[in-house]
């Protein structure tokens, strides 16, 4: 087992969204209110348990494939923005993971008004569930933040009722209307507690994953984290397989170096909780930019925390930037707290990213990238004996590592192109800047 406890997918879902809404204080807890007034707007209409929670599910992640802090403040509008390509983006993100496939469905219609319907089978319908989430969406973000919300009821619902049978559906609406005279309806939407009321009304439905459920999802959260720029689009998967060779040669078990290859995908998800506006900043960052970049090596430890059974993994994911010498963050930790899978996390941290354009600069060759590791071993900032089985076996790590990353830039490079097909034509450049700079990036021998 890669855990020692069951997961259940709830769990996994809860760590994302709270990261997500971290990006911005003007979008804390969105994704968690919009998944609980989205269920009990179902519940109200006495639909399926199944229905409520793919509701949740769905309302959890319904804006993932929103990247940026400016793009997520476009959303916080009630008359929102036009162009919804992140609907698109969160669809095909989505729809490769089994358990995600109907929350991706209702997510990628989930901006469509109810006038919108299409009743031509040719073309896409708009799913029940894609017109609730989308009434869900839109009374969250009329929620004003810093007034108290039972002063808000009668504006809200005042709102909502001007635009039934326009932009939402009329039997959606009249159940939000009788469930709004419930104070306690929106205390909970405001509640701190609110996740612990999300878990329950899915007691029923709980999805354990197991240990092919697990690695996928940590690969579907590696594409979130990495998908954001093209300057890491493949990072994650190139750590990820370098982590795991490398944890091969020095001994682990083979439960051990799943264990590695999971922490490897999952050792940048605190990275989304920093804008794309600070990580794709082609200047110099100020020192408070710096700073905010640092510190997603502490979310990833604090997004990983409620999963019970990682603490294993958590551990090896969060502290790839300590350094042997205590000069390493977020915890300052000497070599003797280091364990061994973090230290391999770090040493194939610094391999891929040498070997990666960034926005500071361009891609080492196999010469300098060689010095490089030397001169942090010999400062006792990397793991000297670990980076000698990487010298070692220069040539087949990074044949493998040049594989995987292939094939996380084909992925980007398909994810990419269909994007920009649906994008607004103001938007269409801008995607294919990026395609375009990630298709010459990364060639494998031989290219």
């Amino acid at each position: 087992m890669y855990a020692t406890h069951p997961i259940t997918l709830l769990d996994f879902v809860i760590a994302i969204a709270s990261a997500v809404d971290q990006m911005d204080a003007r979008v804390a807890c969105h994704h968690k209110r919009v998944a609980y007034i989205a269920s009990q707007i179902a519940r109200e209409m006495r639909v399926p348990l199944k229905t409520q929670h793919d509701l949740i599910i769905a309302g959890l992640l319904h804006d993932i494939g929103s990247f940026s802090v400016s793009e997520r403040n476009l959303l916080s509008s009630y008359d929102e923005a036009e162009d919804n390509t992140h609907c698109e983006a969160g669809y095909l993100l989505l729809n490769k993971f089994r358990h995600f496939f109907v929350a991706a469905t209702i997510i990628r219609h989930h901006h469509r008004e109810y006038s919108q319907r299409c009743t031509n089978e040719k073309h896409h319908s708009v799913a029940m569930e894609s017109m609730l989430l989308h009434l869900a969406d839109r009374i969250e973000v009329l929620i004003d933040k810093g007034q108290p919300v039972l002063e808000q009821v009668d504006r809200i619902v005042a709102t909502i009722a001007r635009d039934s049978g326009t932009r939402f559906n009329p039997d959606h609406v009249d159940a939000f209307a009788e469930l709004a005279w419930r104070e306690s309806f929106w205390l909970d939407v405001v509640s701190p507690t609110l996740e612990r009321e999300l878990v329950a009304s899915c007691r029923n439905h709980s999805v354990e994953l197991d240990n092919n459920d697990l690695l996928e999802l940590a690969e579907f959260v590696a594409r979130v984290v990495d998908f954001r720029s093209h300057f890491t689009a493949t990072h994650s998967s190139g750590v990820a397989s370098v982590a795991t060779e490398l944890a091969s040669l020095v001994g682990f078990s083979e439960v051990e170096c799943r264990n590695i290859r999971l922490a490897g995908y999952l050792h940048d998800v605190g990275k989304l909780v920093i804008p794309l506006e600070i990580l794709q900043k082609e200047g110099k960052l100020s020192s408070a930019e710096f700073r905010t970049i640092k510190s997603h090596a502490y979310h990833t430890h604090r997004i990983l925390e409620p999963l019970q059974g990682f603490k294993e993994i958590r551990s090896w994911a969060s502290m790839h930037h300590e350094r042997l010498d205590g000069n390493g963050y977020p915890g300052r930790y000497h070599a003797a707290a280091i364990p061994l899978g973090a230290r391999i996390i770090a040493i194939a941290d610094v391999f891929t990213a040498l070997l990666e354009d960034r926005p500071y600069r361009k891609s080492l060759g196999k010469v300098a990238v060689i010095q490089q590791l030397q001169d942090l071993a010999q400062r006792k900032v990397l793991d000297r004996k670990v980076v000698e089985v990487l010298l070692a076996n220069f040539e087949n790590i990074d044949t493998c590592r040049c594989h995987a990353q292939s094939e996380a830039r084909q992925e980007y490079l398909r994810f990419g192109e269909t994007i920009a097909k649906r994008s607004k034509p103001q938007l269409l450049s801008t995607y294919e800047e990026q395609l375009g700079a990630c298709a010459q990036c990364m060639p494998l021998p031989g290219e």
